[in-house]
């Protein structure tokens, strides 16, 4: 994270932008361990993702598969399902 948000904040930005995507990232700190949560907004999430995780520095894969146990090389997970949203 701290190269996300530190010197290489530009690059992260530009690597998302590139892929149509808006990102957030949340710190998740529950009494059963932290997790972190990830939103994509742009006209296709998917898509933009799919891009976006391919167009990551192979650095960056192996910092997921470290923090996340998310194996960049495979195919990307099943997108979550929405279950609430204010606005609809």
């Amino acid at each position: 994270m701290a190269q996300m948000t530190g010197d290489n904040k530009a690059e992260a930005d530009a690597i998302r932008t590139g892929a149509g995507l808006h990102e957030r990232s949340f710190l998740q700190e529950t009494p059963a361990g932290d997790f972190v949560i990830l939103t994509f907004e742009g006209d296709d999430p998917a898509a933009g993702f799919a891009k976006m995780m391919a167009d990551l520095p192979p650095e960056f894969a192996e910092g997921a598969m470290d923090v996340h146990g998310l194996d960049m090389a495979a195919p990307p997970p099943p997108m979550p399902t929405l279950i609430y949203d204010s606005r609809r």
